[in-house]
């Protein structure tokens, strides 16, 4: 596959940005370097291995999904800020979706 200005143009409509034809080229030559790393590993005899589900000879076990009672007026207790009887954070966007 080749890396064409029309592919990256492509690729900026789908992102939603605009790339200085300085990072259009940088981009192109990164991006051809990938595929040509993707060819040399196509070409790997893996024939003879079985598929793996995890690098991890003994991957971590599972426990079972159990449900947890808690008092939740002990919670509340430790909580900095209660409004309304809700736990009051902080906002963590710029600005503020609140409806008005």
């Amino acid at each position: 596959m080749e890396i064409t200005n029309e592919l990256i143009e492509h690729l900026e409509n789908l992102a939603k940005i605009r790339l200085k034809e300085s990072e259009v080229s940088r981009i192109k030559k990164d991006m051809s370097d990938v595929l040509e790393y993707m060819k040399m590993i196509d070409e790997v005899d893996v024939s003879g291995y079985e598929p793996m589900r995890s690098p991890v000879e003994n991957p971590l076990e599972l426990r079972e999904d159990t449900p947890v009672r808690f008092d939740a007026s002990e919670i509340m207790k430790q909580v900095p800020k209660i409004k309304n009887g809700l736990i009051q954070v902080s906002s963590i966007s710029r600005t503020s979706t609140r409806a008005k």
